[in-house]
């Protein structure tokens, strides 16, 4: 069981990006699923400036609904609560298919020396609800099932926009959600879960407990904007984070985004994108951004019979990231570094670094070809082998080539493959950043081949 949790793991963040392209939306404004999305859940410059939005359309949204709505109560000149008079719900499904080239690489050790996976060709579910309660206030939530029974709720988010100002200068965004600490949205990638790497630190010491990370969806409150004429993004927020129910962490995170060239952060003004090539910009993005966490973490005692080990952690963090887009062909490239003082079992302290690069260019709406670099690093802040220097740094580093297709804006394919290699390992393994090598074997292993699929409708 726990091979075959090792392999989905690694394959879902090969290639088996989750199915967020919300069809609650195309309903709603009567519109193509592409008309926010290149292949989803990536989203194009116009898509990138609906979520900003709070889910709204640039300028007078309730201009572009073309569902039917049911008027509850007028409170203002342009402000009207109003209920969909069709329920806003979209169903998804995600999966994919493992194939070990070689069954004596350490991904296919891990899955027993399977040649072939098959046990995900359907691994999860999704439900979506997604609306608006009015002109400035909208609604987003998700449901997820996997096909092992268990069910997470990722999201259930209230945003109230425009709060004060100028449009788009102030909204507040309610609930439970991943934090923003770019300026796209977190599943922005073609060929993994999330552009940025997760790194559960925690986890890769060996943790039995819930490893906080960056990306993770926690409850919270956030105050997000779009000022300078269109041209700078920013978020603050606080939320709860990871093992609340031993305490809230209390945690912290700010962001700055500045994007120049292309189409406005809040899609306002001229600089529209071709409507017959809607993903091509030619435009840079640059972001920063810091986060400070606390958090409960448990690690197994020392032997067999020992209690568990129950420490708080704190990790800083910081980090930013470059978007390059030219036309069809877009770049994205971010690195961040974390420091944890009670990351391990000794209560000892411990540092990570991530970087990651995604090379896509769209050939047409409907085929991308795609290579991604994903690297880990983490360095135990602990005396090795009775000797007064530090552990060195182990590092994982994973390429991961591989193409979309678009069959139907609602249906994806994606075929990728898994090339990783390894100096050491942490405590943990690597299997939770999507990994398998112990660093003892090739320096460059083909882990396996994936062709995942997914649909919403």
């Amino acid at each position: 069981m726990k091979a075959l949790q090792m392999v989905v793991a690694a394959t879902m963040i090969v290639a088996a990006a989750p199915a967020q392209a919300v069809p609650a939306f195309a309903r709603k404004y009567g519109t193509s699923c592409t008309t926010c999305h290149t292949i989803f859940p990536k989203l194009a410059p116009f898509g990138e400036a609906f979520r900003r939005n709070g889910f709204r359309f640039p300028g007078v949204d309730r201009d572009y609904i073309k569902q039917d709505a049911i008027a509850l109560r007028r409170s203002g000149a342009e402000e009207t609560a109003t209920l969909p008079a069709q329920v806003p719900l979209a169903l998804g499904f995600k999966g994919q298919t493992t194939f070990h080239p070689d069954k004596d690489s350490s991904g296919g050790r891990a899955d027993n020396g399977a040649a072939v996976n098959g046990a995900d060709t359907i691994a999860e579910g999704n439900l979506w609800g997604a609306g608006s309660f009015s002109e400035k206030s909208t609604f987003f939530a998700e449901l997820v099932v996997s096909s092992h029974g268990e069910v997470e709720l990722e999201n259930a988010q209230v945003h109230l926009n425009d709060l004060i100002g100028p449009a788009h200068a102030i909204n507040l965004r309610l609930g439970r959600g991943s934090p923003t600490v770019t300026s796209f949205g977190p599943h922005s990638t073609y060929l993994g879960d999330g552009m940025m790497v997760s790194t559960p630190v925690t986890a890769l010491n060996g943790a039995t407990s819930d490893s906080w990370n960056i990306g993770g969806h926690y409850n919270g409150i956030e105050v997000s904007g779009v000022l300078a004429a269109g041209r700078a993004a920013y978020s603050v927020g606080w939320n709860a984070g990871s093992n609340r129910d031993v305490r809230d962490s209390e945690d912290v995170y700010g962001h700055v985004g500045v994007k120049f060239g292309g189409m406005r952060f809040d899609g306002e003004g001229n600089g529209r994108t071709n409507g017959e090539r809607p993903w091509e910009e030619t435009a840079i993005t640059l972001d920063a951004f810091a986060y400070h966490s606390r958090s409960s973490v448990s690690f197994a005692g020392a032997t067999d019979g020992d209690p568990e080990i129950l420490l708080q952690d704190t990790a800083n963090v910081v980090g930013g990231a470059i978007r390059a887009q030219w036309g069809s062909l877009e770049l994205n490239s971010g690195l961040y570094v974390e420091r944890h003082l009670h990351a391990q079992g000794d209560g000892t302290s411990a540092r990570a670094l991530a970087h990651y690069d995604e090379l896509s260019y769209v050939v047409a709406p409907w085929i991308v070809p795609a290579i991604r670099f994903e690297l880990t690093q983490l360095r135990p802040d602990q005396a090795c082998g009775g000797g007064s220097g530090a552990c060195p740094r182990v590092t994982d580093a994973r390429i991961m080539p591989g193409i979309v297709f678009l069959p139907y804006p609602n249906l994806k394919f994606v075929v990728a493959a898994l090339l990783e290699s390894a100096s050491g390992a942490p405590p943990g393994g690597w299997e939770s950043v999507g990994g398998f090598a112990t660093g003892a074997g090739p320096d460059l292993e083909l882990q396996n081949i994936s062709i995942a699929g997914a649909f919403a409708f």
